[in-house]
């Protein structure tokens, strides 16, 4: 008989069948359905063959009707490779827990590496990671990933001009560029103060240099309002003028607010799964509910498997659903105004000077078509409107020769 496919998930042995009938003990096998293959003759009383494992109980009446004796040569089969496995338990243990050992070890973290950070920030960057849980020896399977802890150092540390999180291996890697301290300015060299747009002046204050503009008198863009060049007109002195002139400006914005929108609020309910995925399939540990919520936003964290270097095919999954309610919002007519307001006046500031001051603000006008309202606005703005322009040692010259010249000739 042909050899059976699953012999080696059963089991079978090899045997010695002696007696007198052998033809006819073949013969039994195969009338009562029992396997056998591989049959050999040894003698005129002796023949060997392969049997299953699992018809070696029905094997017994066949023996006794035709007289005959058996004699095990061989056992294989995973039947007895467990047997032989269980009876070195210790050894297997061993295995196992070796292999548990460094399976563990290749997904703690070992080390984080700190680079371009000075002691003092360093200590600081690794105070927010341990209040992140992330530090030597924590497991990565509960460990925020890179992107999170990037934007967190980046928020909270203001230092840093750049910032990069990367993993390699069991090792966390935090490359960095502090901020430099400002330099101290060199000494300006000979300068005017000119206005930067058309105001009116409201204050003028001259630390060095000559004024030559008066408050509430109109100005034009590139206008000298602090003079660099001080002492007689003949033979003028250029230094570098230093001062404030606060001018009142104005500014016109246009905002439009749509009166009717959908908006979507967090409830603040949600919904954990944990998985485990192996070779792509996704495996749950914990949380079996397709869609916990009607309306929800998902966040899915994937932590891949490590043995030692090698990326395995196993990976644990978190997915946190959060859920979300759209409400449709309407406004009247004077919240809208107001939220317009609001908006118009934020933009405006993050346009102005560092400590301009907004002085008045008015409507212009308002239009309401297809659902929006569109808002006018006019203010009134204090700003410094000084900025350093060179003198031109040329221009100085032609002024002290042409003085020099008017003084000649007028003498």
């Amino acid at each position: 008989m042909k050899k059976n496919w699953n012999d080696k998930v059963y089991g079978h042995v090899r045997v010695s069948v002696a007696g007198r009938l052998t033809e006819q003990f073949i013969n039994r096998c195969v009338r009562e359905e029992i396997t056998i293959w591989n049959i050999q003759r040894i003698d005129k009383t002796t023949i060997t063959c392969c049997i299953l494992l699992k018809d070696i109980k029905k094997i017994k009446p066949v023996l006794k009707a035709t007289d005959c004796r058996i004699h095990f040569i061989e056992r294989a089969g995973l039947p007895f490779l467990y047997k032989k496995l269980m009876s070195r338990s210790g050894i297997i243990s061993g295995f196992i827990l070796f292999f548990l050992a460094l399976f563990f070890l290749s997904n703690i973290v070992w080390r984080i590496d700190i680079n371009g950070a000075d002691p003092k920030l360093e200590a600081e960057i690794k105070a927010i990671l341990n209040k992140m849980d992330v530090h030597v020896g924590a497991f990565e399977f509960f460990l925020p990933s890179t992107e999170k802890i990037e934007s967190e150092l980046s928020s909270r540390l203001n230092k840093v001009t750049w910032l990069g999180v990367s993993k390699d291996g069991t090792t966390y890697h935090i490359d960095l560029v502090q901020k430099e301290l400002p330099k101290k300015d060199k000494a300006p060299g000979p300068r005017h103060l000119v206005a930067t747009k058309k105001a009116i002046i409201h204050k003028i204050f001259a630390e060095k240099g000559q004024p030559l503009v008066e408050q509430d008198q109109f100005v034009k863009p590139g206008q000298i309002l602090i003079s660099g060049l001080i002492g007689k007109e003949s033979a003028p002195a250029p230094i570098a003028a230093k001062g404030k002139v606060i001018g009142e400006t104005w500014y016109q914005s246009e905002t439009t607010i749509p009166l009717q929108s959908n908006v979507k609020t967090y409830t603040g309910k949600t919904y954990t799964k944990r998985q485990l995925q192996l070779f792509g399939w996704n495996c749950p540990l914990w949380g079996l509910k397709k869609k916990p919520f009607k309306h929800y936003d998902r966040e899915v964290t994937k932590k891949p498997v490590h043995f030692l270097f090698w990326d395995l095919p196993i990976a644990y999954k978190r997915i946190i659903y959060r859920e979300d309610d759209e409400n449709e919002r309407k406004l009247t007519e004077s919240q809208a105004i107001q939220e317009a307001k609001q908006a118009s006046y934020k933009k405006l500031k993050s346009q102005l000077p560092l400590k301009s001051k907004v002085v008045s603000q008015n409507i212009d006008k308002r239009i309401i078509k297809n659902g929006k309202m569109k808002l006018y606005m006019h203010y009134i703005v204090y700003e410094n409107i000084a900025k350093p322009e060179a003198i031109d040692p040329v221009k100085v010259k032609e002024q002290i020769e042409k003085h020099k010249k008017e003084k000649k000739d007028g003498g």
